[in-house]
């Protein structure tokens, strides 16, 4: 879990989701005082509280735990981490801040998608304190730091994602895709039942505008220079060939099974996160949110 310094303010760390590295990461922003970005599974919110311990940084400095979406791989940490600091505020939109309170509905879905590979996300207590945020939102850490919340639905409809305004750190959680950390391949995140293709697309869109120095992926890593409007491209081109790919295999053979095995055929090696066991079975859910998305009829 060596951290990746990419500021004097902002460290990038590997907290190996599904024991895996280069799997999820999340990042430290530090003013007067510390907001952790993401959290990862409830085993990587453990790894994060080492990773501050290791570092020696002032936990009762910790204030905010900012959360993207509900999805367990991505807040389910932050019950571990809120519950072992004295200061801290968990930071979502309203619905993940519901789920975090009661996440049954949403283990027992997961636990259906994704059978063993689903980790439960742990009820946070109801004194913790917490902040619900929407588009526009600012969280002021002191010295400088700032964080705008931007919305950005699509992957799921209370997704955010957050911007540190003086280095222009875009942490985009699920909201601009996968990203392949060795080719930097870009994988749409058309998990369902949430997934809205049109929504996803205007929220890639939408980030490109805030113009980022650095370019930072929930699954996994950091992009900066000249290499960010090329992942943004690359993001919006293989979103378009992912939908031309489900709809040719639906004109083809209407089912699942045979959009399935169009978009494994077809990208089953560009998909470079997630441990590779979990692999074939993420992008068939993968192809299956997509497609549930642009005919939820026939889905």
């Amino acid at each position: 879990m060596q951290p990746q310094s990419l500021s004097k303010q902002v460290d990038l760390i590997d907290v190996q989701g599904w024991d895996f590295h280069h799997t999820t990461g999340v990042l430290f922003i530090r003013g007067q005082d510390t907001a952790i970005i993401e959290t990862g599974h409830h085993k990587c919110g453990e790894q994060i509280l080492a990773t501050l311990q290791e570092r020696a940084l002032p936990l009762d400095k910790v204030r905010y735990v900012c959360v993207t979406h509900r999805h367990g791989d991505h807040c389910g940490g932050a019950t571990p981490i809120a519950t072992s600091l004295p200061e801290v505020t968990v930071v979502g939109h309203k619905y993940a801040i519901g789920t975090l309170h009661d996440p049954h509905r949403l283990n027992e879905g997961a636990r259906q998608i994704f059978g063993s590979f689903a980790q439960d996300i742990q009820p946070l207590p109801p004194d913790i304190p917490t902040q619900e945020v929407q588009d526009g939102s600012r969280l002021d850490l002191g010295r400088g730091v700032e964080l705008e919340v931007i919305g950005t639905p699509g992957h799921t409809s209370d997704h955010v994602a957050y911007f540190e305004l003086e280095t222009r750190t875009l942490y985009t959680g699920d909201a601009t895709g996968l990203l392949g950390p060795e080719r930097f391949s870009v994988m749409p995140t058309s998990f369902p039942p949430s997934f809205k293709f049109d929504l996803y697309k205007s929220s890639i869109e939408k980030l490109r505008t805030y113009d980022p120095a650095f370019l930072v992926f929930s699954h996994f890593g950091a992009v900066t220079g000249s290499d960010i409007p090329v992942i943004f491209d690359r993001a919006l081109a293989t979103l378009d060939s992912w939908k031309e790919t489900v709809e040719q295999a639906w004109q083809n053979q209407p089912s699942q099974t045979a959009v399935k095995e169009a978009i494994q055929q077809r990208f089953a090696d560009e998909l470079e996160v997630f441990p590779p066991a979990a692999r074939p079975l993420f992008i068939k859910v993968m192809a299956q949110g997509l497609l549930q998305s642009l005919q939820p009829k026939s889905a």
